[in-house]
């Protein structure tokens, strides 16, 4: 315990290593949260965009099969290379489209997306013929493009003014040119203009649902892909237009028509890009833009502030973690709380179609487990400095048993360094206990042998003769006596100092009663009057009973020899919100106010200059002050000369019911 105190690392909520550690971890938290915050807010002009985009890929490719429809009602028919090498040269004539339209009476409605901007002089005729097709079908949306100048490139007029609706097909991919998003609405020459997938919608009288009345149209959309490339029914363009595919096949359903060839069409990555399916054709694409407006799949953003507060969250929560868990513990908890974030994330993403980016709140995370312990080393190894150095300046032993020009700035280091401090510290405590066990037997045997001594000459001598009495056994005696005193005064101090004692609760009242018993003899000799006003009621500490009573017996006897003859003590104890205060109050002499700071030092001794200065060993006052501070207690001293002396002991209020 001695050696525990003297290192000083003990578990004290107010200790400076404790305020220290509780300084560090908060300025951890303030910078770290401003850190995490900074990266929501700045995500899309930093790195940590890619990681929010690498995150949101993975989990679009994790969604559940129940999300995939198994019948959707979309179709492609696609320009493969089987359709280009058994029709011929691109590009084909525009009655071949409209020969294909004859297959696709019963579809819901047809999405031509290829561009008929131009006439074509050989067949002048066709234009006509795909019109007409278009306008007996009755439900057919061809697309327009918005150029790099911002103009609208349509299909020549009379197909133009066939169409059930028009809707461009511009595809706008991210920075690192993945598509995620669409934009379902455009300003362009002064005209609104709708995507591609709204105009099929509309052409085929479906309505909208009223969730998407809320999307913000003139920015992109996060859209939800139905799957990898394929997950839509696919039928080649010759085996429809020849009859292969029965027409009840397109029943009701949306029919996309574009190209599917390599080096025919566009071709763009999504989040369900691998290495062996890199890109998806952009009749596909859209294909998942009229799926998305369908059932409503949009996934939904959130504001910058609450995407800065979801991912400040896990921090806060990993920090409160690493300041009540084992290192062990806390890092176990910090992959929860990872593995948390990401499993949370990927349940709002595919039940409740928001997305919240999480990339910094990853980063916080796992940047916060080692920030922490970083910093709570340093502090660690400065305390250790620290205290060593206190070592040194205490004890010149050990600065000499220690290389002191050879630390090292590592952990290791200063450890084996604090390892042989406390090594050496131990040795020191063990040469402290024999000299406690030297002091209590070998010192008081002597002395009480010549006491005993001292009673054999006084039986010898005549006890009717006062004068038969030697001065000189007196002197020896009172000599020997004081050695005593010394002696058990120094051996209680250091009990107090070293024992490991258990506080049980105890009942101040009667500690302060039992004192004023013990020195009633000493007063009534004085004719001092002692006076306590004693509580209606038992209040309880905890404490330890022997060194209290002594304790408050110490200061009572103090009382009593430095004041004078027919005075007064007074005594009282009165309860605080959280504190019990016992306050021991004498007419006595006074202390001087320069020496109230030392009053407490062991061997300090006060009044040394007047002849009748009561004797004493001076390890009466720190014997009390280390008794107050192991009860977690306070001590205060008021005094005036010629007045008197205030002793005020303050302790921790502990309520025990009986």
């Amino acid at each position: 315990m001695w050696l525990k105190s003297r290192l000083n690392f003990g578990h004290k909520p107010n200790s400076p290593f404790a305020r220290q550690i509780r300084r560090d971890s908060w300025w951890v938290v303030f910078w770290l949260v401003l850190f995490v915050v900074s990266l929501s807010y700045l995500s899309p002009r930093l790195i940590t965009e890619r990681l929010d985009n690498l995150i949101y890929d993975f989990q679009q490719r994790l969604q559940p099969v129940s999300a995939v429809p198994t019948d959707p009602p979309i179709v492609l028919i696609s320009i493969d290379n089987h359709s280009l090498k058994t029709l011929g040269h691109w590009p084909w004539r525009r009655a071949v489209y409209a020969q294909l339209l004859e297959q696709l009476e019963e579809a819901k409605v047809v999405g031509l997306d290829l561009l008929f901007s131009n006439a074509n002089p050989a067949y002048p005729d066709d234009d006509r013929l795909l019109a007409q097709a278009m306008t007996d079908h009755g439900r057919v949306v061809l697309p327009i493009y918005i150029n790099e100048h911002d103009e609208i490139e349509e299909p020549v007029p009379a197909l133009r003014d066939s169409a059930s609706g028009l809707g461009f097909i511009n595809i706008q991919p991210d920075a690192d040119g993945v598509v995620r998003r669409i934009q379902l609405q455009r300003t362009a020459q002064q005209q609104q203009l709708h995507h591609f997938s709204t105009a099929m919608l509309s052409a085929a009288k479906q309505p909208r649902r009223p969730q998407l009345s809320g999307l913000p149209f003139d920015q992109p959309q996060l859209a939800r892909f139905n799957g990898p490339l394929g997950s839509f029914p696919n039928y080649p363009f010759v085996h429809v237009l020849n009859g292969d595919i029965p027409p009840e096949t397109f029943k009701d359903k949306y029919v996309l028509i574009g190209a599917w060839s390599s080096g025919l069409g566009d071709f763009y990555p999504t989040p369900f890009s691998t290495s062996e399916n890199t890109s998806m054709s952009g009749v596909e694409i859209l294909a998942n833009m009229v799926h998305n407006q369908l059932y409503d799949q949009w996934i939904h953003t959130v504001p910058d502030w609450l995407k800065a507060l979801a991912n400040t969250l896990p921090v806060l929560f990993i920090f409160l973690a690493l300041r009540q868990l084992s290192p062990r513990i806390a890092f176990f908890c910090t992959l929860v709380v990872v593995v948390t974030v990401f499993l949370g994330s990927w349940l709002l993403l595919h039940v409740f179609y928001y997305w919240i980016p999480i990339g910094s709140a990853l980063v916080g995370s796992i940047i916060a487990y080692p920030l922490w312990y970083w910093r709570s080393q340093e502090t660690v190894l400065r305390y250790i400095d620290k205290q060593l150095s206190d070592l040194r300046r205490h004890n010149p032993g050990l600065s000499q048993a220690l290389d002191v020009y050879d630390v090292q700035l590592t952990l290791p280091a200063r450890l084996n360094h604090l390892y042989r401090a406390i090594e050496f510290l131990r040795e020191a405590e063990q040469r402290r206990e024999e000299t406690l066990r030297f002091l209590s037997h070998d010192m008081r045997a002597p002395q009480n042998s010549i006491l005993a001594l001292v009673a054999m000459q006084r039986q010898q001598a005549n006890p009717d003769d006062p004068q038969s009495t030697d001065p000189f056994l007196h002197k020896l005696e009172q000599y020997a006596c004081n050695t005593l005193d010394l002696v058990d005064d120094f051996l209680d101090l250091a009990r107090v100092e070293s024992s490991a004692f258990e506080l049980r609760p105890l009942v101040i009242n009667d500690l302060l009663s039992q004192a004023l018993d013990d020195v009633w003899p000493l007063a009534t000799n004085k004719h001092i009057q002692l006076n306590y006003d004693e509580p209606d009621h038992s209040i309880w500490i905890l404490g330890h009973q022997s060194f209290l009573q002594r304790a408050l017996t110490n200061l009572l006897d103090n009382a009593i020899k430095y004041s004078s003859e027919y005075t007064s003590i007074f005594c009282s104890i009165a309860i605080t919100k959280e504190e019990v205060v016992l306050r021991i109050q004498d007419q006595g002499w006074g202390i001087p106010k320069e020496e109230l700071a030392s009053i407490f030092s062991a061997f300090k001794r006060l009044h040394t200059d007047v002849t009748d200065n009561p004797k004493g060993t001076g390890l009466g006052l720190a014997f009390v002050h280390t008794v107050v501070q192991r009860h977690r207690g306070r001590i205060e001293v008021k005094s005036t000369i010629g007045k008197g002396t205030v002793f005020l002991l303050s302790f921790p209020l502990r309520p025990v019911s009986h």
